[in-house]
Parts: C-alpha cells; sequence; structure tokens
C-alpha cells in the first residue's frame, strides 16, 4: 500500500517546476504598442465594461477586475490619460467618483489587443484540440478554486 502513496505524489517536483515555469513566463508582461502589459490590462478591462453595456468604469471597479489596489491603477491611468488612449471625469452625481472611459485611440487598441488574446489562446486550442482544452480549462478552474481555498487556510 505504501508503494501506491509514492507514486501518487512522484510528479511533485515536476509540478512545482510547471508552476514556476508560467510565474516567470513574459507572455503577460511584453510591453506592445509602447504600453505596459499592465496598461494594455487596463484598456481591455474598460473595453469589455464597454461591452457588458457601460461607457465608463471607476478605478475602484478596475482594480477589483485586476485584482489590484486602486493606486495602482490610478497610476496606471494617469500614464494612459497622458498617451491619449483614456479619459478621466467625475460623476455628475458624486463627484468624489472618477469615472474612466476610453478614448476612440484607447477603443481602437483595445480591441487589437482583445484580438491578440483571442488569437493566442484559439492557437493554444489548436495545438491541444477541442478535448485536451476543455479539460485544461477545467483542471485550471479546479486548481485555483483549491489555490484560493489554500491561501485563505494560509491566512487563518
Amino acid at each position: 500500500m505504501k508503494q501506491v502513496s509514492e507514486d501518487k505524489y512522484e510528479k511533485v517536483g515536476e509540478l512545482m517546476e510547471v508552476f514556476q515555469k508560467f510565474a516567470k513566463a513574459d507572455w503577460r508582461k511584453k510591453t506592445m504598442w509602447g504600453l505596459k502589459a499592465s496598461e494594455i490590462r487596463v484598456l481591455t478591462t474598460v473595453k469589455k465594461g464597454n461591452d457588458k453595456g457601460s461607457s465608463v468604469m471607476t478605478i475602484s471597479e478596475i482594480s477589483r477586475t485586476l485584482q489590484v489596489t486602486s493606486p495602482t491603477v490610478t497610476q496606471m491611468v494617469n500614464s494612459l490619460i497622458a498617451s491619449g488612449y483614456v479619459e478621466r471625469s467625475s460623476d455628475p452625481n458624486d463627484r468624489r467618483i472618477t469615472e474612466i472611459r476610453l478614448t476612440e485611440k484607447g477603443d481602437k487598441l483595445a480591441q487589437k489587443a482583445v484580438m491578440r488574446y483571442h488569437e493566442l489562446f484559439k492557437g493554444i486550442i489548436d495545438e491541444l484540440d477541442k478535448e485536451r482544452s476543455d479539460q485544461l480549462v477545467s483542471l485550471l478552474n479546479q486548481v485555483f478554486l483549491y489555490l484560493e481555498q489554500f491561501a485563505n487556510i494560509e491566512d487563518e
């Protein structure tokens, strides 16, 4: 019986190495079109908000979606404003709330980025095939949930 237990965990080191490779992979960190990857993610987040029917997003909404702090988002938004990709305005009902909207230039770049990400992930599906891609999605969701639970246990 002990042999089965050892065999079950023989790939622990390999699994750890794969996760380290993903952590170091630069496909999400790459500068594109003169912007940092994080700034591109802000643009695509606002674009997705637009596609869901909202013409503006708040710093808090962007922060929540990207799971980064509001000051981090503010810094990226300031850079995007300076480059002409987004505009900032105050909510007419509550001047404490800052609204972020894409400019035409920002909208075009966000569309381009979304298309590029779609092509990247379509390539993964082509590489693996549909059935294995479906399995990968299911497994990664399961791993994500496990890691979330593990993080919550560690915090206690």
